[in-house]
């Protein structure tokens, strides 16, 4: 498996969490516009914080890197970050009128 491949399988798995989290928990996620904005920002934050822990990481513990990075860094950060999306616009949808809730 090449490691484009392998990033955009890591990708795709935290799609699925996020998609699967949001389902499982429908009551979870921000309820007012401010919780939404904070949500939203710690999502880009989490996305920002990838590369700055990778390289910490290959510093720190080169032997464990490749398997720490995807799995316990770049996993977790990006389902977050799909998560966050999937609440904010779940909270769109519900303020809506006229849209099931």
């Amino acid at each position: 498996m090449s490691p484009h491949t392998f990033a955009l399988a890591v990708v795709l798995a935290s799609v699925a969490l996020a998609l699967w989290a949001a389902v499982r928990f429908p009551g979870a996620g921000p309820t007012t516009v401010s919780a939404a904005v904070l949500v939203i920002l710690s999502g880009a934050a989490a996305v920002r914080a990838i590369p700055g822990l990778t390289n910490t990481t290959m510093q720190v513990a080169p032997a464990a890197a490749p398997l720490v990075v995807p799995f316990a860094i770049a996993l977790p950060l990006l389902t977050y970050t799909f998560l966050s999306g999937l609440w904010v616009l779940r909270m769109i949808q519900r303020s809506l009128p006229g849209f099931p809730r």
